[in-house]
């Protein structure tokens, strides 16, 4: 859903990441990584409120990266694969802090099974089109990191009983999101291989 907005917002985050530059966007990258484990830390140590403010850091480096790549000429396969790879790792790293928070194993494990298959599906399906299945599903990365930056403010305030129902509705949609990309890609891509000519 966020993605359908990335028109609009690319002019914002290039002015916010033009300072950032002077460094390479594989920093970025990286240090959201960083971000991501750090969040994991306040997430063990049992501060809902610091894990927030860490994932909403971590996502932001998510989309900066992006950005600065641009800006300095960078963007291509190397930088795209290392950032899709550790962007596989953060989502991981994000489970185990709702994990370490008290939230329930199953939920947790459905979320992220469904976000891992909703990336799987998109990079496998762009790998035999040859075109984008951006925008395709409710949840895609950037609306899942919202979603859980959602979930923790609602912990912050109501407790983990109504942020887990909160969850569980979140991994159900994930789920939801990597059926529609199974169903598109299977529709779209041709039954066999067209003949050499």
């Amino acid at each position: 859903m966020l993605g359908r907005l990335r028109g609009r917002v690319r002019g914002v985050l290039e002015a916010a990441a033009s300072p950032l530059a002077v460094l390479p966007a594989d920093f970025y990258t990286v240090l959201g990584l960083a971000g991501a484990l750090a969040y994991l830390w306040a997430a063990r140590a049992g501060y809902p409120a610091l894990a927030t403010l860490l994932l909403a850091a971590s996502g932001l480096l998510d989309a900066l990266d992006g950005a600065v790549a641009r800006l300095r000429g960078e963007a291509g396969p190397r930088g795209a694969y290392l950032d899709s790879l550790l962007d596989r790792v953060a989502d991981t790293v994000y489970a185990a802090g709702f994990l370490a928070l008290g939230y329930p194993v199953w939920s947790v494990l459905a979320f992220l099974t469904g976000a891992l298959l909703t990336s799987y599906a998109r990079a496998r399906f762009e790998s035999l089109a040859g075109r984008s299945m951006e925008g395709v599903g409710l949840l895609e990365r950037s609306d899942r990191i919202a979603a859980q930056l959602l979930v923790l403010l609602v912990h912050a305030r109501l407790g983990i009983e109504a942020a887990a129902r909160l969850y569980t509705v979140l991994a159900l949609l994930a789920w939801a999101t990597f059926a529609e990309r199974l169903a598109r890609g299977y529709t779209q891509l041709p039954r066999s291989r067209a003949p050499h000519a």
